[in-house]
């Protein structure tokens, strides 16, 4: 077992390092969060095994971003109201 980490060790420190920062971003676990390299997930691509998995992930993504925005702006109008001394959440209505 020894003999094959050392295999292993050695073929990792031969590859270029932006080969291996690349296949990470291929399979989705150093991509950017916002989005951007979203493209580069290998099951997304067209030949991939989800091909339409990126449609569905942006979808999702921003759903859940209005989601975020709806909550941060009700926190907000909460914390005014308090400070204002209205105890309701009437003033903003979507």
């Amino acid at each position: 077992m020894i003999e094959y980490l050392g295999w292993i060790a050695n073929a990792w420190e031969e590859l270029p390092e932006e080969l291996i920062s690349k296949s990470f971003k291929t399979c989705g676990t150093t991509t950017a969060t916002d989005g951007s390299e979203d493209d580069q997930i290998h099951c997304f691509k067209p030949e991939g095994e989800i091909s339409t998995g990126l449609d569905t992930l942006r979808k999702e993504r921003n759903e859940n971003n209005f989601l975020e925005m709806i909550d941060l702006i009700e926190e907000i109008d909460l914390i005014q109201d308090e400070e204002n001394g209205i105890l309701s959440d009437d003033s903003l209505e979507f």
